[in-house]
């Protein structure tokens, strides 16, 4: 009798967490206060101006599938979007606000926004989420981030011999095993080589890491993901670096890939700039609000794109990607976020072209 009430009670509990997971699931993500507060207080307005224009830099399938939730949420905002590479955006901008044209409202990328804003051409706007965000901005929102992180091949590196750190990698052990991104070409090894030399703060030893880098003597790559196809393939043991989201992609189907866990990831920022002479101002401060909101980072998440907000649980979220007390190497330094290939020219091109 009393072996069956357990197995009673075992079952209803088992019912109870399953019937709570599901009331959760339903439930959608979380809420944040001081969303729905501004979200009330730009409303009215974004809907007299009726419209949200945005320039991105972004797959065309991720914004759309973007605008769509957040068509949903606000319906009677009609949204529409033009999709070009970050140098085209930033000539296209600069050239119409010269003209005077009230032509965007929301410059949605990740290289554009600051140096856009360094011309002149953004209005400062300060999300009231600030404090959810791994990196904050104060004048740009940051709505998502690119997360590098140290990926190798299973096959062709094991536990022991692997780098712990990304100092680590510029060893001459690794030499012919690294697959390196081309450092002066303004993509994740440029970034993390600025995330670097703020958070070392020592410059001696930041040029004997671009220096031990260049004697690794591998050929560099202009394409981060075909550089890490070549990775996966097991043409070279390491990558430097990967993005988090395609080695965690690439983990689920069981290909032969992980990353140090120890090598901290570099975050960089991916920004929403309202532009200053936006034609729907409200809507486009409403739409920056919405991207860091919960709902809108889970809109993102679901085409692959790594939330901003440090509360936000996800298969790419640092929390769960990492060690619990990880610290980020955020890209922070405004002189390469507004021009990357002067800052690179000037720190850079002398180690490495020299």
């Amino acid at each position: 009798m009393r072996k069956s009430l357990v197995i009673t009670a075992l079952v209803v509990l088992s019912c109870l967490a399953i019937f709570s997971d599901y009331t959760l699931a339903q439930k959608g993500p979380a809420k944040d206060a001081r969303f729905e507060k501004v979200s009330k207080e730009f409303l009215p307005q974004a809907k007299k101006e009726g419209a949200l224009i945005v320039y991105t830099v972004w797959d065309v399938e991720h914004i759309r599938s973007i605008l769509a939730a957040f068509s949903k949420r606000y319906p009677g905002i009609n949204t529409t979007y033009w999709q070009g590479r970050n140098p085209e955006i930033v000539t296209r901008v600069l050239t119409e606000m010269q003209g005077g044209q009230a032509s965007v409202d929301v410059i949605l990328s990740d290289n554009a926004p600051p140096v856009l804003r360094a011309a002149g051409a953004l209005a400062p706007y300060e999300t009231v989420q600030k404090d959810a965000l791994v990196i904050h901005d104060p004048t740009i929102p940051v709505v998502s981030l690119q997360i590098q992180a140290l990926a190798y091949n299973t096959k062709k590196i094991k536990g022991g011999d692997l780098p712990k750190t990304w100092e680590n990698v510029a060893n001459p052990k690794y030499k012919g095993m690294v697959a390196l991104d081309d450092p002066m070409r303004a993509g994740p090894l440029s970034s993390m080589l600025a995330a670097l030399k703020e958070a070392w703060k020592d410059d001696a030893k930041w040029t004997n890491f671009v220096k031990g880098l260049k004697a690794l003597n591998v050929p560099v790559h202009k394409s981060t993901s075909a550089m890490f196809r070549l990775v996966i393939a097991g043409e070279y043991a390491l990558a430097m670096p990967a993005l988090l989201h395609d080695v965690i992609h690439e983990k689920e189907r069981k290909t032969p890939i992980d990353y140090v866990k120890s090598a901290p990831p570099v975050v960089f920022p991916r920004q929403a700039g309202i532009y200053i002479k936006a034609p729907h101002p409200n809507a486009g401060k409403l739409f920056a609000e919405w991207l860091v909101s919960p709902e809108g980072q889970a809109s993102m998440d679901a085409v692959g794109r790594e939330a901003a907000r440090k509360d936000f649980q996800s298969k790419t979220s640092i929390a769960n990607a990492f060690p619990k007390g990880t610290k980020t190497l955020p890209v922070t330094d405004k002189a390469f976020l507004e021009d990357p290939k002067k800052w690179l020219d000037a720190n850079v091109k002398p180690l490495w072209e020299g």
